[in-house]
């Protein structure tokens, strides 16, 4: 486990989602060959329409044919093996779009969609909010601060705020709770470390304030939240 955990990508939201404040895609997805097993930081439902294979899991392994439904949480990893003329149908969900729905949204991500442009009118990506996303997801751990990034990507704190939220939808630490919260459920899904020794590794040392924000995330808190996904 420790070497396929070394070894897997875990798949992030921003890989995903062509805009961040509506957490809602899918895709047609043809597989040609085996896909190697990946983690995912969001919700996945994926229908098989056509042809067959095998799903691969921490939950052992299943045989696909036509209307074959598999269903992932944030964390889970899986892949394909075995394919023969395999087609699927992905719809893929963001980790905190059931808590949107019911109005508890991620603290901050109210706020800054607001004052940005609707989803209608996303302004395109900054190239120094796509550099700010990528420094936050290559390490969240970091303590990092508004003015710490700001420094980073060469921009004045305000600025970047204002073109992140139009870009994004939400304000830069926003967004790093959200990497945070993504990167804590697959370790509480993918290993067996303590959950105080995965705050720390994902940048929220305090235990208190890593349940606060992981319960704004997924409305559960991390040991609710490993009980209940963890195969």
């Amino acid at each position: 486990m420790e070497f396929l955990e070394s070894r897997m990508h875990n798949v992030l939201s921003s890989e995903v989602f062509p805009d961040p404040r509506l957490p809602v895609a899918g895709e047609r997805i043809e597989v040609v060959a085996d896909v190697a097993v990946h983690s995912h930081a969001f919700f996945e439902i994926a229908v098989v329409v056509s042809g067959r294979g095998t799903h691969v899991s921490a939950g052992g392994e299943v045989a696909l044919a036509a209307d074959s439904v598999v269903v992932l949480r944030p964390g889970e990893w899986h892949g394909y093996v075995g394919c023969d003329r395999l087609v699927v149908r992905n719809a893929y969900l963001g980790p905190d779009v059931f808590a949107m729905l019911s109005g508890a949204l991620v603290p901050g991500a109210a706020g800054a969609g607001a004052a940005g442009a609707g989803p209608g009118t996303r302004a395109p990506a900054h190239p120094a909010v796509q550099h700010a996303m990528r420094l936050l997801e290559a390490d969240p751990a970091e303590a990092w601060t508004l003015e710490r990034l700001s420094t980073r990507v060469n921009l004045a704190p305000g600025y970047l705020v204002r073109v992140f939220g139009k870009s994004i939808g939400m304000a830069p630490m926003a967004y790093l709770n959200r990497v945070r919260a993504e990167r804590a459920a697959g370790l509480l899904i993918e290993t067996e470390l303590p959950i105080s020794t995965i705050g720390t590794q994902v940048g929220w040392p305090d235990p208190s304030h890593a349940t606060r924000r992981f319960r704004s995330a997924f409305g559960l808190s991390p040991s609710q939240y490993r009980s209940a996904f963890r195969p």
